[in-house]
């Protein structure tokens, strides 16, 4: 078998999911197709991994390197920083979730192991490691907290810190609780990986989420803690309104 042949085949099918959109609605159906459409390629990475003693480890560092050495070309810290966003969410949506799927024992490994390079070659582009199931369970929480999450990263609170405990809390409590709150989020956990990602590509991205905290977020949790959870609802349906209109219809 032609490992080299193997990579190859890889790092194209990583350029070719470069181009797909990241939404609740078309997700499992992209995923889907590329289960069926590169099963024999699954297939063949599994064998390598099985069959050679360094077939994972080379896997593995395909497209960290690709990537490392794409960027490595980009000489404007503003463009390369933008071009490393797209393949973030690429290899944390799509790639690595379809390359856990490969029919090996060793796919958990070795997807973490891919994982584990990136943050080693692009540790100012790290990224975490994600499977089809937790994307598709992400989509359940819906964009207060997917919002929430980009917000509290830029100032550089931790993923279990207070404010995002409290409003997960509110989400998967009141909101959870009645049909309208229901509907909220479902309108709107479709839209927020378009909204962060467009924030993210702003040359202030830092200070439009402290924007979006001082006038929303923080006031938010005060409204949760005075129990005034409707009252919470409501800023929340205008936050949300307000960065649709600017990020998806301006």
């Amino acid at each position: 078998m032609d490992t080299d042949r193997l990579l190859e085949k890889l790092r194209k099918l990583y350029i070719l999911t470069l181009d797909y959109e990241f939404h609740k609605s078309s997700y499992a159906k992209y995923m889907d197709s590329l289960r069926s459409n590169y099963a024999d390629l699954l297939q063949e990475a599994a064998d390598v991994c099985d069959r050679t003693d360094d077939g994972a480890e080379r896997i593995a560092a395909c497209i960290p390197e690709y990537v490392c050495h794409e960027l490595d070309q980009i000489s404007s810290r503003r463009k390369r920083d933008l071009k490393a966003l797209d393949h973030k969410m690429n290899m944390v949506s799509y790639f690595v979730p379809l390359m856990g799927e490969i029919p090996s024992l060793q796919a958990k490994g070795l997807t973490e192991r891919m994982v584990e390079l990136w943050n080693e070659k692009m540790p100012e582009y790290k990224i975490g490691h994600s499977t089809y199931e937790s994307i598709k369970g992400g989509f359940k929480k819906g964009i207060f907290c997917y919002i929430t999450t980009a917000v509290c990263r830029s100032m550089h609170k931790p993923d279990d810190c207070y404010e995002l405990a409290a409003l997960r809390a509110y989400r998967d409590g009141y909101l959870s609780e009645t049909e309208e709150g229901r509907h909220i989020v479902e309108e709107y956990y479709n839209i927020a990986p378009t909204i962060v990602k467009r924030i993210d590509r702003e040359d202030g991205a830092d200070e439009i989420y402290q924007g979006i905290w001082d006038e929303y977020l923080s006031p938010c949790i005060r409204l949760i803690e005075e129990d005034k959870k409707e009252e919470c609802k409501e800023l929340y349906v205008t936050m949300v309104r307000s960065l649709e209109k600017k990020y998806l219809y301006s």
